[in-house]
């Protein structure tokens, strides 16, 4: 009998936390005074420049903390991972040296599969990210 009471309890209260969700989409003059609460949350928002988090450091939250560019390309982040030691042919397949290792096609390195071998260069995959690595740099 308790655990029927608890679970029709319980459905109550989710019942009831959707419709107030839901309540301003149906009646929109209640709209308005859910929209100016959001209004007050952002103006607070607005007003404070950081967020302090547990470890003592803060968040800048303006645009002036955003450093020189925010949009800056990291894609190669992984290159600093590798370095292209040689690359040599047998039996008209390419074999390169990375980090140390022979490596020939579909080993893998890392956590990247070496995607392809050629004589001056050889491209890892991983997902969606792709390392070239050339012979020379």
């Amino acid at each position: 009998m308790k655990k029927e009471k608890l679970i029709v309890i319980s459905f109550i209260i989710i019942i009831v936390s959707t419709s107030l969700e839901v309540l301003p989409i149906m009646i929109p003059s209640l709209k308005i005074l859910h929209q100016s609460e959001k209004v007050r949350q952002a103006s607070i928002l607005n007003n404070q420049d950081s967020i302090n988090i547990e470890s003592g450091k803060t968040i800048p939250l303006n645009i002036s903390g955003w450093g020189t560019d925010i949009f800056h390309d990291r894609s190669n982040v992984y290159d600093s991972w590798f370095q292209l030691t040689g690359i040599t042919q047998f039996q008209n397949e390419y074999k390169a040296i990375v980090n140390g290792e022979i490596l020939e096609a579909n080993d893998r390195v890392r956590g990247f599969t070496v995607n392809k071998i050629t004589k001056d260069q050889v491209v890892l995959k991983r997902n969606e990210y792709r390392v070239t690595l050339k012979l020379g740099n």
